[in-house]
């Protein structure tokens, strides 16, 4: 019986040693997010943006509220989806995040609120000069405000997050489009595409009742740095709307 065992070069122990390199492979490729993670990187989420809200209440000088906190992980092919579709019109602001935790920042708003957005931050005398209406034909004065209210979501979200892991993020000069979804979102993963099928997506909303402004904030951790995210010195818990 053990020699013809020994014998036996298609059998169950041959069989898992000539897969298992493959299905390490394969889990290579996937982005990390266990239970416990995911609810670390939705906390994560849920501090970075209330930071964020809090210093966009300070700009507007109204109060905002954080709404729809999450961390999930996405098949990269559904990312274009996270914030309504593809091909869904935004004004995205784009950053990219360097230091010990790298990654993407993207801050959206839709097409259509722009109007909203840029009356609560551009001198009127400014916003009527471009009549830029759904994003065509902005002023410079204009593109400067959005890339400025980009520039400050990013820099309070990153500065609660660097916080919490006790390490440095620096974000890069924000990128302003006004274009689909899709578009915006494909040069956030042509870095990730060669290493993983995968990303992990941590979001937020931040929104004004009183105009009905909604935005939302998307960090796209570099899997180099699932690791940093899941020491947060946090404690993991639900969901919370808070207002600043």
């Amino acid at each position: 019986m053990k020699a013809r065992r020994a014998r036996r070069p298609g059998g169950r122990a041959a069989r898992s040693q000539s897969t298992s390199p493959r299905r390490s492979r394969r889990r290579g490729r996937r982005a990390g997010g266990g239970d416990t993670d995911l609810r670390r990187f939705h906390a994560l989420s849920e501090a970075g943006a209330r930071n964020a809200a809090t210093a966009l209440s300070q700009l507007l000088g109204r109060p905002l509220r954080l709404a729809v906190p999450w961390a999930r992980v996405l098949p990269l092919d559904r990312v274009k989806a996270m914030a309504g579709g593809e091909s869904r019109v935004v004004c995205a602001l784009s950053l990219k995040v360097y230091g010990e935790a790298r990654g993407s920042l993207l801050v959206v708003f839709a097409r259509e609120q722009l109007p909203t957005l840029l009356h609560l931050v551009v001198p009127p005398e400014w916003g009527a000069r471009s009549k830029s209406g759904e994003g065509h034909g902005l002023s410079p004065m204009e593109r400067s405000a959005l890339m400025e209210i980009g520039n400050i979501l990013a820099c309070a979200y990153l500065n609660a997050l660097s916080h919490l892991l006790g390490v440095s993020l620096l974000p890069s000069i924000p990128g302003l489009a006004v274009d689909m979804l899709g578009a915006v979102t494909d040069h956030l993963l042509i870095e990730l595409a060669p290493i993983s099928d995968s990303v992990v997506v941590l979001a937020s909303q931040v929104r004004d009742p009183a105009s009905g402004l909604k935005g939302s904030i998307f960090f796209l951790p570099h899997p180099s740095a699932l690791p940093i995210l899941g020491r947060a010195q946090i404690r993991p818990g639900p969901a919370r709307t808070t207002t600043p």
